[in-house]
């Protein structure tokens, strides 16, 4: 039974609350980290670049007492989709392109610049789940809906509930290890009665077929929950509207530090990675 449990490869959404400096930061110190490192994993030219913020998370993650390998196991799940992505890669070429010819099985041609791209949409993949990870293992839920919150204060001036969308962001990232569970649990009382999710010897489709049909039970399985949370707010009246708000603290002068140092480095190593790098190591 072990290959049918999903929450323990699931780093997403699980809050470890070790009391570390990186916990105590402000939601918006991290969310600001968050958002710039990112957007170096997304924007990198190159796959170096976009491991960048993974070979950052490993020395904050150890500041904050968190083990990497918490982090990166939160990948395995990833693992199929990264494979889909880097075969369509090599499925359909891309225009114009006259980079080195790989190899050749029939009709399919890879070549180098397919191979760099498969390389560097996994690298990017893998970055934004390690950062991710790192973002909810280190901050709270009711830090979370705070941070959005803030960060929307502009737009709440013009009518828009920022409360209430901050509070649906929060639901969704914890909701990522609930619906794993969730998923566990069906998939093991499939099992119990007979059903194959791939511990046989049959090809990928055969197993990946087996899968679909639990996408049903999972998916409602996910709106009773939404459905229960629902009645659970109303229930106790909860609208939002007349609720004290929490006070604002002002930043300590490490915290705007860190804040400059992160949009100055992520701005750099972009600069970097796009005038340098990637013209240096680029195979065309």
């Amino acid at each position: 039974m072990k290959e049918l449990e999903f929450i323990r490869d699931i780093s997403i959404g699980q809050y470890i609350d070790t009391d570390s400096a990186i916990h105590r930061l402000r939601a918006g110190t991290k969310y600001l980290v968050l958002f710039s490192f990112a957007l170096v994993a997304l924007v990198s030219p190159t796959p170096l670049g976009a491991l960048l913020p993974l070979a950052l998370a490993i020395p904050v993650s150890g500041k904050a007492r968190i083990r990497i390998a918490f982090l990166v196991r939160g990948l395995k799940p990833a693992l199929p989709f990264f494979g889909i992505v880097a075969v369509f890669q090599f499925l359909f070429s891309w225009p114009g392109d006259r980079s080195a010819i790989l190899f050749s099985i029939g009709p399919v041609v890879g070549t180098a610049r397919e191979l760099w791209m498969s390389v560097l949409i996994v690298t990017r993949g893998a970055s934004m789940i390690v950062l991710v990870s790192l973002f909810t293992a280190t901050t709270s839920e009711e830090e979370i809906v705070r941070g959005v919150e803030e960060g929307l204060l502009p737009l709440g001036r013009i009518g828009i509930p920022t409360h209430l969308v901050s509070l649906a962001v929060g639901a969704a990232v914890r909701f990522v290890p609930i619906i794993a569970e969730e998923l566990e649990t069906i998939v093991k009382a499939q099992a119990c009665r007979g059903a194959d999710f791939g511990s046989s010897k049959r090809g990928p489709i055969a197993k990946a077929r087996a899968w679909i049909p639990l996408f049903v039970p999972v998916t409602v399985r996910a709106l009773e929950r939404a459905e229960l949370l629902a009645e659970a707010m109303e229930a106790r009246c909860y609208t939002g509207k007349g609720r004290a708000e929490a006070p604002h603290l002002a930043l300590r002068a490490g915290e705007r530090v860190i804040r400059l140092l992160a949009v100055l480095a992520a701005a750099a190593w972009i600069a970097l990675d796009v005038l340098i790098i990637n013209v240096r190591i680029r195979p065309w």
